[in-house]
């Protein structure tokens, strides 16, 4: 079983509705056993965010999977100002998640793995702290920032705009890291071999919920400011909002890293499984040499030799989206069962 930490910038009101598929992902992984879930990372929000942390939606899908007592941390309020930056400066709190982050790796009998879903500023501070750390106890980190492939002059993707420092910094670490690219090219909401991007209807995977989460992610979607926030849960499904957001289109990028940190695979023909079982693989990820620059421009190339840096890649990239979809409701299907 994997030993989990989950990096993410979720926010609510949302930022962006992705982080809450994305958590309840990794709760429907730990629910089942795949993943043994030893905290949450919380970016603090930047200014241009209308939310703060979203430790209800944790709470929320604690209640839902009975998956109690785990941790979370938010993170620091800083960017880093270069990446070597570890903040010493700082007022205690601007490191208390990167300090717990490394209290967690240095007590765990076992590497841990690390899924980023955000700015991964306090991985990095983290790893400025304990360098050590990284290179015994992380087994690996699941990087979903940045572009395979360059788009317009200077451009990086949102992830890495927030903090290219921390980007950079994470990049430096002795660890395994799995890159996943949010987009084969920046900013660019096409398929592409080395990028995670997809799409589906929400309504495609909704229809397969039970009532509560299915309420889980309508008060998300919605916006809710309804302060009984598990009581929310339990009560009727409204099917007005069930389906006007059904009917719109939701954007992804961390499924397939969060399923393959989870030991979980998508095969071609026969969906979601084990990745041991499957035969077929719709994503896998090719050994590179990886390098970045300061702002955050990240340069790869494929490699034969030994290395410690992996590229996401499709290997089906005409059946990913539906595949992709396909495993999420297979997954949250399961929620809590």
């Amino acid at each position: 079983m994997t030993r989990l930490i989950h990096q993410t910038d979720i926010f609510h009101p949302h930022g962006d509705p992705d982080d809450h598929w994305d958590l309840a992902t990794v709760y429907a992984l730990a629910s089942q056993g795949a993943v043994d879930l030893r905290g949450i990372m919380f970016d603090y929000p930047p200014p241009h965010r209308v939310g703060d942390p979203a430790t209800l939606a944790m709470a929320q899908l604690g209640f839902l999977t009975g998956i109690t007592g785990v941790p979370y941390a938010v993170g620091s309020m800083y960017k880093l100002r270069d990446r070597r930056d570890a903040q010493a400066d700082r007022e205690p709190r601007s490191r208390a998640s990167a300090e717990w982050l490394c209290r967690v790796l240095e007590e765990s009998p076992e590497p841990v793995v690390i899924s980023s879903v955000g700015a991964c500023t306090d991985i990095a501070l983290a790893g400025l702290l304990r360098p050590d750390l990284f290179r015994t106890k992380c087994r690996a980190i699941y990087l979903n920032s940045g572009a395979a492939n360059p788009g317009k002059a200077g451009e990086v993707e949102y992830n890495v705009k927030q903090n290219p420092n921390a980007y950079a910094a994470v990049l430096d670490l002795p660890c395994p890291i799995y890159w996943c690219p949010c987009w084969h090219q920046t900013e660019m909401r096409e398929v592409g071999v080395n990028g995670t991007w997809y799409s589906f209807v929400q309504g495609e995977v909704l229809a397969y919920l039970d009532d509560a989460l299915c309420n889980f992610f309508l008060y998300m979607l919605s916006r809710s400011a309804d302060p009984k926030y598990l009581r929310y849960l339990t009560g009727p499904v409204d099917p007005a909002l069930k389906a006007d957001f059904g009917a719109k289109p939701r954007s992804m990028w961390s499924t397939a890293a969060i399923l393959h940190a989870g030991g979980m695979g998508v095969d071609a023909k026969a969906g979601l499984l084990p990745s041991i079982q499957v035969t077929d693989p719709v994503f896998d990820f090719l050994p590179i040499t990886l390098s970045c620059a300061d702002d955050g421009q990240t340069t790869w190339a494929p490699t034969e030799a030994a290395t410690n840096r992996y590229l996401f890649h499709l290997r089906h990239p005409e059946v990913y989206p539906a595949a992709m979809a396909g495993a999420l409701a297979a997954l949250l299907a399961r929620l809590g069962a």
